[in-house]
Formats: C-alpha cells, structure tokens, sequence
C-alpha cells in the first residue's frame, strides 16, 4: 500500500510534483455545488417524513447543482469505519460545511435541532418552515430561537401543516416559491486557493471539493491510501475530518464506493472536477491508474464487489 507514496514510484513522484504545485501555483475553483442540509422527521426509522420527502425533491429539480443532504446518511456511511458517538456534534459539523440549513418544524427532534443551529454563528445559514397555525404564539421558539434567525436576517417560512404531514402528503408546496428565493446560490468565488487553506482539511466546502478532486485522480483508492496521499501532500496527519468530508461525499452522490475483499473502496460519480490545477492532473491520474492495474487488479473488477 505505501508503494503509492514511494519516491520511487511513479505515484510518489507524481504526488510530489502536484504538492509542489499547489504551493507555488494555487488552483482555483471550477465549478461549485450547493449542498442544503434538510433537517425534518422520520416516518419510520431509515425512512424520512413526506414533508422532507417533497422538500427534496423539489430542490433537486431546481438545478443539478442543488444538492440535498440528510444526516441519516453520512451517520450511516461513517458507521462503516467507527461506531459514531452522537448525532448531535455530526449534525453541527454538517451544518457548518453546508451553504443552508433547512429545519421543517414537525417533530419535538426538529425542535431541538432548531435550538442546536440557531447560534450566532449559523444563523444566516437557517430556514425555517414552521406551522402557521402557531405564527403568531408568544412561545419560548417564536420569541427565542425564531425571534434570533429573524434579527439574523434569515427566513421562516409559515404555511397551514396537516396533523399527519410526516406520514401523508400535505400542502408543503405553498412554501416552494419562498424556498426557491431563501436557498438561491452565489456564483463561485475564483480567488486562487492558498496551500494553507487547502492544508487544514476542516468542515468547509474547499476541503470537500479538494477531497472530491483527490478521489477522481487516485481511483479506486482505500481509505487508508487516501490518508496516505494526503499525508504525501501535505506533510502532516491531522486528518480527522476525512471520514467525515467522505461522508458527505458519499450522501451528495458525488462519490460511490464499493467493498472488495473486505476494504472499502472510493470512486468518482463523475471526472469532472471542482477545482482548476496547474499542474498536469492527467500524468497524475495516469500514474495511478497504471499502479491499480498493476497492483489493484481486482479493484476493477464489478463481479466480486459489492457496489453502494
């Protein structure tokens, strides 16, 4: 496995270079992707509200930029390799790596993440969608947790909730016009990437789309030669955040991965990548791409994987 990041290697030598080049000649973004985190109930365990259902969909359909994420998701991707001790600090570090926050209020649970979210720092990343029979209650969360993301500038949407919206079909499209306007995104900021800012690896969308741009090049790659590689780059280990920003990855669907006698493998839903590199990306991908068929044979090979 550490032949990857070998000096003699065609992928080390490789590796080198393009670590060389981020430093001296920063890439800049490409493309960019606005991921919405969508808060809400279950129906069923595993099975999400019908409320949150719709909400999705109708995102979705707005652009195939627009990317929708539920915690269930990356929770149940990085139970691949840990047991996650609580969904409370997993849902926190979602919310600071997406572009909005979308909390439907149908559930004492949805209350509670309107309370974890609603911080200074998060703000003006909320939207709301609450009840309207209780739009105008002296309640502790109209006159706390709303009253804060209102002064923040940020929206509460109001519309008439059906009892058994979680399980049926209610009129949450009245609130599809407003959500359009709450979620729209910003074009791409192409201020060139510094080494250092690339180098952190943190709960932000630059290390995920760099993270993305690593698992195009280097496919299909473990998760261990991917902290390898990154560790070759960047000459360090704290790489904590990994399996989290692979989680996220995995649930936009810009990812897929695949399990092969027993390893956990990543691969690329798509080439295309997020950022622009001056460096020549395809030797890159060549090298790495020679070593797997060398090496890694079985690896491209659907019959004896379990793709998911």
């Amino acid at each position: 496995m550490r032949k990857i990041i070998n000096d003699n290697s065609a992928t080390g030598f490789r590796l080198q270079k393009f670590g060389e080049a981020l430093r001296t000649t920063p890439p800049k973004l490409a493309r960019t992707n606005q991921l919405i985190f969508l808060c809400g109930a279950n129906k069923s365990f595993g099975e999400v509200s019908m409320r949150r259902s719709a909400v999705k969909k109708f995102i979705s359909s707005l652009s195939k930029n627009y990317t929708v994420l539920y915690a269930e998701g990356i929770f149940n991707e990085l139970r691949k390799f840990e047991n996650q001790k609580n969904a409370l600090d997993l849902e926190h570090w979602i919310s600071e790596i997406a572009d909005k926050v979308v909390i439907i209020l149908e559930s004492e649970s949805a209350f509670c993440e309107l309370g974890a979210f609603s911080h200074r720092e998060l703000r003006h990343k909320l939207v709301v969608i609450n009840n309207s029979a209780f739009e105008n209650s002296q309640s502790f969360i109209n006159t706390g947790p709303i009253a804060a993301i209102k002064e923040a500038k940020a929206p509460v949407i109001w519309y008439p909730m059906n009892r058994d919206g979680i399980k049926t079909q209610d009129g949450i499209g009245a609130t599809f016009s407003d959500l359009k306007s709450a979620i729209s995104a910003l074009p791409p900021d192409r201020t060139p990437i510094e080494f250092k800012t690339l180098s952190e690896l943190s709960a932000n969308k630059i290390s995920l789309y760099f993270l993305h741009d690593i698992v195009v090049l280097c496919s299909p790659v473990t998760h261990e030669e991917i902290i390898l590689i990154l560790k070759k780059i960047f000459d360090h280990s704290n790489l904590d955040t990994v399996k989290n920003l692979l989680g996220v990855l995995r649930e936009a669907k810009l990812i897929r991965t695949k399990k092969i006698d027993g390893k956990w493998l990543y691969a690329p839903t798509s080439v295309e990548m997020f950022l622009t590199y001056q460096y020549n990306v395809h030797a890159l991908m060549a090298a790495f791409r020679s070593h797997h068929v060398r090496f890694n044979r079985d690896r491209f090979s659907e019959e004896q994987s379990t793709i998911e």
